[in-house]
């Protein structure tokens, strides 16, 4: 797999806190399991993404443009979501009934919560599986999923978490994120990417991309901190 180098976030506290770590590395937090979701439409320019940004009182990802979703809770792991549509699902995640229905439950639910949009199970395509640095003080077992915006629906920030909402095209919040106007975690910079190579909604979600788990590795290059991530 080819292998990326992300920046470091702007942050005194996060380069504090990872150098600490590379000095003294401690035992990891268990990951929790999180959903996210790329809900697109199509425009003149090629799909546009909906995405979000949290405030910067965040513990986790302040000040960052994300895609709607969140942890798994306990509600997740009880949900009814029909057996069928999970398994069909499941199957493609590569992974156990067991595991995917509280990920799916979870993205479901959170894109509802947050920005009021009503999927079902059958929307959801899996397009990736992220792992937070172990050297992180909260941890999440990300997967990514596109959907396309539900017919009649429109989508909006209805989250405490966030100040700001958008439908962008990709190649915009990149262009930001290289001039340094937007600050992303490299999951969302990666699905953002390939959300570029498309032509149409129709075509990237029936892409069918490899799906290895990604953990990126903080590395120190000595004048700066990277974090290196295989990409599939």
């Amino acid at each position: 797999m080819p292998w990326r180098e992300f920046a470091a976030p702007r942050s005194d506290a996060w380069v504090a806190n990872a150098r600490a770590w590379l000095a003294a590395p401690g035992e990891p937090l268990v990951p929790r399991g999180a959903a996210t979701v790329l809900v697109v439409r199509d425009t003149a320019n090629g799909p546009a993404v909906f995405v979000q940004r949290r405030v910067s009182t965040m513990a986790f990802a302040p000040s960052m443009y994300v895609f709607p979703g969140g942890g798994v809770d306990a509600e997740d792991v009880a949900a009814e979501l029909g057996a069928e549509a999970v398994e069909a699902v499941a199957e493609v995640m590569g992974v156990e009934v067991a595991e995917a229905g509280p990920l799916l439950a979870a993205a479901v639910r959170e894109v509802e919560e947050e920005c009021g949009l009503r999927l079902s199970v059958t929307d959801l395509v899996p397009r990736a599986h992220w792992i937070t640095p172990p050297f992180e003080k909260r941890r999440y077992d990300t997967w990514f999923f596109a959907a396309a915006l539900p017919a009649g629906q429109s989508a909006a920030g209805a989250s405490t978490e966030t100040d700001h909402d958008a439908w962008v095209l990709p190649r915009s919040l990149l262009t930001a994120y290289a001039e340094g106007h937007a600050v992303m975690l490299p999951p969302t910079v990666v699905m953002l990417e390939q959300l570029a190579e498309f032509a149409s909604v129709d075509e990237f979600l029936a892409d069918r991309p490899v799906l290895t788990a990604v953990s990126p590795q903080l590395v120190d290059l000595g004048d700066r901190l990277v974090m290196r991530s295989d990409i599939p």
